[in-house]
C-alpha cells in the first residue's frame, strides 16, 4: 500500500513506499511546473536534520525540469523500521526504484544522486539498476571501508568514532556536550559504548577490533561485496571528491575499478574541498567553484546529457584542481606523474629547531631519537582524515590545509626543512615516505607530515600519514617486531596535485602520534581497542648510509 500526503510546507507530496517486508519509507516527491512526464532524480538519506536542505535543493532541480525525489532511509525520520547503518540499503533502494519506474509522472529516464552516505546507498544498488536508471552522480563517497577505517593498522577516531556517536541510535546522544572527548578517553576503547550509553553498538565494536584486513569481517559479507560494486556497474558515473575529504582515497579507488568502457564514459572531479563540498583552511583557492555550489552545475550538465539527450557540456575523464597553481587540469589515463624526486632526511641542523631535508643523500649513517608518551599525544591539525568538525564543535580539529606549529614546538616531533626551491615542484599523485626506524617497544607507530613552508615562514600541510610497526609496508596480518631492530616503514600518503612554489621550502615532520585523527598507539602489541594500559617508548629515526630515510615525490615537469 502507499498513501499520498500533501506537504504544503515544502511544496511536495510524500508517499509511503512499501518495501518487500512491509516496512514503509517516507518518500518526498517534488514536481516541476507543467504537465509531465519528466525525468527523475532520486536520492536517499538517513539524516532527518538534512531534510530542509534537500527540500531546498529540490527547487533547483524542479526549476530545470526534473522530478526530485528524496527518501528517508529505514528507521530514520518519518520512515518506519529499525535503523541499522548500511544493513538494508541495497534491498530498500532497489525496492524503491522498482516503485519509482512505475509512476506515471516519470518519463523512463532516471538518475541517482547524493553524497557521503547518500552516495553509499547508490553504490549498494549500482550492479542491479533497472534500465530506466541511465546514470549515477556520486559525491564525496567511500566504499573501501577497511581503508577508510584504518591506515596501516591505525584507526581513524575523528571520522568513525565521531560518526558512530552521532548515529548510535541512542536518543539525544549526539547532542550531549563533551561526549566525543569522553569517548576518546575510554580505555580499553571497546567498552566505550557500554560506559557511555549503557548498551553495545555491535557494528562499532567490529570496526575497532577487526584491525586486520584479512579478517572475515572485512573479507566476507557486506563490506567485501560493496567495494566490488564499481566493477559490476554498467552505467556511466559522475563522481566528485575533495583533496581534504576523508573519502578521497576510496573515491579514487572506486573510479579506477570501473570497467574500462564504463570509465571512459564516466567523470571524476577532485577539488580542494572538504566533506561539506566546499573549501576550508588557511589557503585561498581561486576558481575552485567553477562547477557551482556543491558542484551542482556539473551534475546538471551531466543529467541534461544523460537524461534529456542534450549536447554534453561536461566531458568524461578526470579533472583536478592543482593547489598553489590555482587552476584545473584534465588528465588522460589517470592522475599520473613523470617521475620521482627524493628528499633525504639529514642529521645536520638548519637552525636551532630543525634538521636538513636535501635532494642529496646523507653519506654517513646517523640517527635521532625522541620519547613518545601515549598520554601526551601530538594534536592533529588539518588534513583529510578528520570529520568531527561537521558537528560544529568549536574544539574540533580543523580540516584541510592550515598553518602548522613552528619547528621546535615539541620535543617528540622531529622537523626536517629544505633549502628554498629553485624551481616549482609539481606533485602529482601519492607521496611516499621511507623511514628506517627503531623502538624499544614491542609495537608502536610512526607518523609523517609533509608541508610547504611559504616565503613568510608559515608552514601549511600538504599530506600526512601513519603506520604501526605491526601493519607496516602493507601487511594484512600483524608482523612481529623485535624491540631494538631497525626496520623500514613505508608510508604511502593519499594522492594530491599540489605545486610547491619556487622560493618555498619543504618541511617534513616525523613523530609517533596524530590524535584524534588516529588512535593513540599504546606501545603494546595486540588489538588496540582491547588494551587498557600504555607505556612510553624511545623512538629512533635512522638517517643516511644504508638507512636512507627519505620522502619520494611523484612529479611532472611540464604543463
Amino acid at each position: 500500500m502507499q498513501g499520498e500526503v500533501d506537504m504544503d510546507e515544502f511544496g511536495c507530496k510524500t508517499y509511503r513506499v512499501e518495501m518487500r517486508d512491509g516496512v514503509r519509507l517516507a518518500t518526498h516527491v517534488h514536481f516541476p511546473e507543467g504537465s509531465g512526464p519528466w525525468p527523475v532524480i532520486f536520492s536517499r538519506s538517513p539524516y532527518p536534520g538534512m531534510l530542509p536542505f534537500w527540500h531546498e535543493q529540490a527547487k533547483f532541480w524542479t526549476r530545470h525540469g526534473y522530478v526530485f525525489v528524496i527518501q528517508e532511509c529505514r528507521g530514520t525520520g518519518a520512515s518506519e523500521g529499525e535503523w541499522v547503518p548500511f544493513a538494508h540499503e541495497e534491498q530498500d533502494g532497489l525496492d524503491s526504484l522498482g516503485w519509482l519506474v512505475r509512476q506515471p509522472w516519470m518519463d523512463g529516464n532516471a538518475a541517482t544522486y547524493g553524497s557521503s552516505y547518500c552516495g553509499v546507498v547508490q553504490w549498494c544498488m549500482a550492479d542491479r539498476l533497472p534500465p530506466e536508471v541511465k546514470t549515477m552522480c556520486i559525491g564525496f563517497t567511500g566504499i573501501e571501508r577497511y581503508r577508510q577505517n584504518y591506515m596501516n593498522g591505525m584507526f581513524r577516531h575523528d571520522i568513525y568514532t565521531s560518526w558512530a556517536l552521532g548515529n548510535s541510535g541512542v536518543p539525544g546522544a549526539a547532542r550531549r556536550p563533551g561526549l566525543y572527548r569522553e569517548a576518546l578517553a575510554v580505555r580499553p576503547h571497546v567498552e566505550m559504548d557500554e560506559r557511555l550509553f549503557g548498551r553495545r553498538l555491535p557494528w562499532y565494536r567490529d570496526w575497532v577490533t577487526e584491525v586486520s584486513p584479512d579478517s572475515p569481517y572485512w573479507r566476507n559479507g557486506f563490506w567485501a561485496e560493496l567495494k566490488e560494486k564499481p566493477v559490476k556497474t554498467r552505467v556511466p558515473v559522475m563522481m566528485t571528491a575533495g583533496w581534504f575529504d576523508h573519502n578521497l582515497e576510496a573515491s579514487v579507488i572506486s573510479f579506477d575499478k570501473l570497467l574500462e568502457d564504463v570509465r571512459a564514459r564516466s567523470a571524476l572531479i577532485i577539488g580542494p574541498w572538504i566533506h561539506t563540498e566546499g573549501v576550508s583552511g588557511d589557503l585561498e583557492y581561486p576558481g575552485h567553484d567553477r562547477f557551482g555550489p556543491r558542484q551542482r552545475d556539473a551534475a546538471l550538465a551531466w543529467f541534461n546529457h544523460h537524461l534529456k539527450g542534450m549536447d554534453p557540456e561536461l566531458a568524461p575523464g578526470i579533472q583536478t584542481y592543482i593547489i598553489r597553481e590555482n587552476r584545473w587540469q584534465a588528465w588522460t589515463g589517470g592522475i599520473g606523474a613523470g617521475g620521482l624526486r627524493a628528499f633525504h632526511l639529514h642529521p645536520q641542523p638548519v637552525d636551532a629547531a630543525a634538521r636538513l631535508l636535501s635532494t642529496e643523500k646523507a653519506a654517513e649513517p646517523s640517527s635521532v631519537s625522541y620519547r613518545y608518551d601515549p598520554d601526551n599525544p601530538v594534536p592533529s591539525r588539518g588534513g583529510a582524515a578528520v570529520m568531527h568538525y561537521l558537528t560544529g564543535d568549536p574544539d574540533a580539529v580543523p580540516p584541510a590545509s592550515v598553518v602548522q606549529p613552528p619547528t621546535g614546538a615539541r620535543a617528540d616531533v622531529i622537523n626536517f626543512v629544505s633549502e628554498p626551491l629553485a624551481e616549482d615542484l609539481r606533485i602529482t599523485g601519492r607521496i611516499r615516505a621511507r623511514l628506517f626506524v627503531r623502538s624499544d617497544a614491542e609495537d608502536t607507530a610512526f607518523t609523517v607530515q609533509v608541508m610547504e613552508v611559504l616565503p613568510d615562514g608559515k608552514a601549511v600541510n600538504i599530506r600526512d600519514g601513519i603506520t604501526s610497526l605491526a601493519y607496516r609496508n602493507g601487511a594484512t596480518v600483524p608482523i612481529r617486531y623485535t624491540p631494538g631492530d631497525v626496520v623500514e616503514a613505508v608510508i604511502e600518503l593519499w594522492p594530491i596535485t599540489w605545486t610547491v612554489k619556487r622560493g618555498s621550502r619543504i618541511r617534513v615532520d616525523v613523530s609517533s602520534s596524530d590524535f584524534p585523527a588516529y588512535h593513540v598507539h599504546p606501545n603494546i602489541a595486540g588489538t588496540w581497542a582491547l588494551i587498557a594500559d600504555t607505556r612510553a617508548a624511545r623512538q629512533t629515526i635512522h638517517l643516511g648510509g644504508m638507512y636512507d630515510s627519505r620522502i619520494e615525490f611523484p612529479v611532472v615537469s611540464d604543463k
